[in-house]
């Protein structure tokens, strides 16, 4: 709380009536600061407003750092222990979860701050925000859902989980054209600036006091490429052209003066060259299946950059002896990939309570959950998800009554109870 106070007294210093109406809190997925600060990285937006606004150096995220859970954590804030939101997929006993989220709304336990700006009669809107499907307190909401039939139309198919039923049809036909694989695929350039015009379009027509927005290109190239590619520095550009294209029309809507903008990402990046599959062990031991859903003791489950131990029995104090005995016992090419994090930390951290212990890679190194093949494996990519604070992101406030300045860190659970206090919401 002694933070949040010191963010708060930072940030606004402001009379009453310099309190903005709208908060617009945009996420670029995988922000990372040097997206901001690289004068190579092709933001000037961005760094327009890094430098007239508020720039946070550094956010800290949540175990693990990951999509669901941290955007979760932007609007709850509350660690994952607590909104129940533990990873992008939830853990499913053994099974294999590769195309089930946690998209629902009602999998968050604790209050959202759509939740309290709608019980203070402030309209709310949010686009492709992760489980916010279902929420019965965004007034006008495109959630972030797909069919696991992976051939069908999939803008077609989330229509009847659109709210107000017929909303995205209007915002095709009056703000972004028609959506297709074409025109709106995840990891699409175009994606971006058409995400942008819904947003302006329901601020221009339904004035949301606030409105979430998730724009999610420059996750998918650094996942792919790294963090250096060529392809991010265009997808870094789509994406600050989409944040560009908001603030414009708020200048030419003259709502500038009585909005905040405050765009953060959910987690940064790291570059690997190296994967670990630490389920191959228990395979190999016997202690899982080979397929998803055989028999098993124990699994590794891999969220964001950080694998989880499950214990099929919670109390199995033989198998967590017997594992330990495994990882003190691998060759060093092994051990030395990884840290292992204890219950204790895993907690003070806001990890999932079912968990019995976590491996954190260092840097370079990627975890799977593979279950069979090799143990390490040669391969390039970005990962985040770490519990250590090596993927931190960034955040940027800018508008009505902000104070320019530099902080140089906070938490992510700080940001949702600084919005709420913006609103004028205790």
């Amino acid at each position: 709380m002694v933070l949040i106070a010191m963010l708060w007294g930072f940030t606004t210093k402001m009379a009453a009536q310099e309190s903005p109406r709208y908060v617009i809190l945009i996420t670029i997925d995988g922000l990372r600061a040097e997206m901001i600060d690289d004068p190579l990285m092709p933001s000037p937006f961005l760094k327009m407003m890094s430098r007239e606004g508020l720039r946070i150096g550094r956010v800290i995220g949540v175990p693990p750092a990951g999509t669901y859970p941290s955007h979760t954590t932007l609007v709850t804030g509350e660690v994952p222990a607590r909104h129940r939101v533990f990873y992008n997929r939830p853990f499913l006993w053994n099974k294999d979860t590769a195309r089930i989220s946690y998209w629902y709304a009602d999998s968050i336990a604790v209050p959202t701050i759509w939740q309290r700006a709608h019980e203070a009669e402030m309209k709310t809107a949010s686009l492709f925000w992760p489980t916010s499907t279902g929420s019965p307190y965004i007034d006008y909401n495109v959630p972030e859902f797909w069919s696991l039939d992976y051939s069908c139309d999939q803008m077609e198919y989330i229509k009847p989980f659109c709210t107000p039923i017929g909303i995205l049809d209007e915002l095709e036909q009056n703000a972004c054209g028609k959506l297709d694989t074409i025109t709106y695929q995840a990891g699409s350039l175009q994606r971006d600036g058409r995400t942008a015009a819904m947003a302006n379009y329901l601020m221009n027509h339904y004035q949301p006091r606030l409105m979430t927005i998730h724009l999610i290109t420059t996750d998918y190239s650094q996942h792919d490429y790294g963090t250096q590619s060529q392809r991010l520095l265009q997808d870094m550009a789509s994406a600050d052209h989409a944040v560009g294209t908001i603030m414009e029309n708020l200048r030419l809507t003259h709502r500038l003066d009585s909005t905040v903008v405050i765009v953060c990402g959910d987690h940064g990046f790291c570059d690997y060259s190296q994967t670990l599959s630490p389920n191959v062990w228990l395979t190999r031991a016997g202690l899982l299946s080979e397929q998803p859903g055989g028999e098993w003791k124990a699994c590794f489950y891999g969220g964001g950059n950080t694998s989880f131990l499950y214990l099929r029995k919670g109390n199995d104090k033989k198998t967590l002896r017997r594992i330990r005995r495994m990882i003190d016992e691998l060759p060093t090419s092994e051990r030395s990939l990884f840290r292992v994090v204890e219950k204790q930390e895993l907690t003070e951290k806001g990890a999932d309570p079912a968990v019995a212990l976590a491996l954190e890679p260092i840097v370079g190194v990627a975890v799977t959950n593979n279950w069979t093949g090799e143990v390490v494996q040669q391969q390039k990519g970005g990962t985040h998800g770490f519990l250590s604070g090596q993927d931190a992101t960034t955040l940027i406030a800018y508008g009505c009554g902000i104070t320019p300045g530099h902080q140089d860190t906070i938490r992510q659970t700080d940001i949702a109870p600084w919005i709420l206090k913006m609103l004028g919401i205790y």
